[in-house]
């Protein structure tokens, strides 16, 4: 499990592959104070860049930076 802050709150992600037999199936859940978000990504590097985005969204949307798009 893994953290960052945003603003006050803490988020907490992890990133885990669910079913090995079938290809790579790998989930990203991040908790946060209104709920959780869950997606599926073919690949741990697709799940990482993803979980860089949304925690710049986080931490923007708490109004603690501003968000740029990896690649940018």
């Amino acid at each position: 499990m893994n953290c960052f802050l945003a603003g006050p709150d803490l988020i907490r992600w992890n990133v885990e592959v669910v079913d090995p037999t079938r290809g790579s199936h790998v989930r990203l859940t991040m908790h946060h104070g209104s709920g959780s978000i869950v997606e599926y990504f073919p690949s741990t590097d697709t799940a990482l860049c993803r979980e860089q985005e949304l925690e710049g969204l986080l931490i923007a949307a708490r109004g603690f930076g501003s968000f740029e798009p990896i690649g940018s």
